[in-house]
């Protein structure tokens, strides 16, 4: 911002003319795109959010055992085009963020939703790690799977409103809810869970994702 305020000065400076109103927009980031406070509706951002390297740092200090499966798929996909990766999940409550993070045992109690957002060098290698299915940090084409063996609602492709390379499936398993979307849009990959969460916020949390791809 600085450099541009001084360029801004020097032409106003030198030619003696009005400031454009056209403003350079700021590049689309995986965190940019990644679910936001306004997406989600009395939730609280936890900490365990933010870029996947970090993330991937946390689960080597306290879950080794998730990271070693998931710093390789991570691996794998920086040396097929990602670039950017950013991870946020926000709960009912810190007991729910606690769940998570496997700082305790057990399932949320209160309620959740978490989101994974992936930058690609171009279209092509989105869609390619999208068909692939792999698992990575807990998102994968075996939580489809699971939707279809509990039963539920599962709808792929343009349907869902989000393109060719989608799948949206929800499912009442004892009592809980569990929501998944995962979607390929331009360069980037798009995951998201919600658990014990009405389908319409979580549906309406996507769109909001999704809007904000350009």
């Amino acid at each position: 911002m600085p450099r541009v305020l001084l360029l801004l000065a020097v032409i106003l400076a030198v030619g003696g003319c009005s400031p454009s109103h056209n403003t350079a927009q700021k590049p689309v980031t995986a965190q940019s795109v990644a679910l936001q406070p306004g997406d989600v509706t009395g939730l609280l951002r936890c900490d365990t959010s933010g870029d996947v390297e970090s993330v991937l740092r946390y689960e080597q200090a306290n879950e080794p055992t998730e990271y070693q499966p998931n710093a390789l798929e991570w691996a794998r996909w920086k040396s097929l085009g990602a670039t950017q990766g950013y991870f946020a999940i926000y709960g009912r409550s810190q007991a729910d963020c606690n769940a998570m993070s496997g700082a305790a045992a057990g399932a949320p109690p209160g309620g959740l939703m978490a989101g994974l957002v992936v930058k690609f060098k171009n279209e092509a290698t989105a869609a390619r790690i999208y068909r692939g299915g792999a698992p990575f940090l807990g998102f994968g084409i075996r939580d489809m799977t699971f939707i279809k063996v509990a039963g539920g609602n599962l709808t792929t492709g343009r349907p869902t409103g989000l393109g060719q390379e989608s799948s949206v499936g929800s499912a009442l398993v004892v009592g809980n809810s569990y929501f998944f979307a995962f979607w390929q849009r331009k360069v980037f990959d798009s995951f998201l869970l919600a658990y014990d969460v009405q389908d319409a916020d979580a549906m309406r949390a996507v769109q909001d994702v999704n809007g904000r791809i350009t």
